[in-house]
């Protein structure tokens, strides 16, 4: 992948416990003008179930800007570290 245009991480506290998550926003592979993002938890990158395309599996979504791509992945960030904080006992 090229260099991101926007980052962001943080640390999520769930149950007492630290999970870090990062998320990039990058151009989309396939869609000139827009915009996918990538999510990584625990700095494991994640992966797309569905990918955007066959070299870029760990892409997310398809937006205009780069704002919307980045909120979104914050967005989904929040929740899968969330989820994965409920999955450590």
């Amino acid at each position: 992948m090229d260099k991101p245009i926007l980052e962001k991480d943080d640390i999520k506290y769930e149950l007492g416990i630290s999970i870090p998550w990062y998320v990039a926003v990058y151009y989309h592979p396939i869609a000139q003008g827009n915009y996918s993002y990538a999510i990584a938890i625990h700095n494991i990158l994640e992966r797309n179930p569905f990918p955007i395309a066959d070299f870029d599996s760990c892409l997310f979504g398809c937006y205009s800007t780069a704002l919307q791509a980045l909120n979104a992945a914050v967005e989904e960030a929040k929740k899968r570290a969330s989820d994965s904080g409920k999955n450590i006992k």
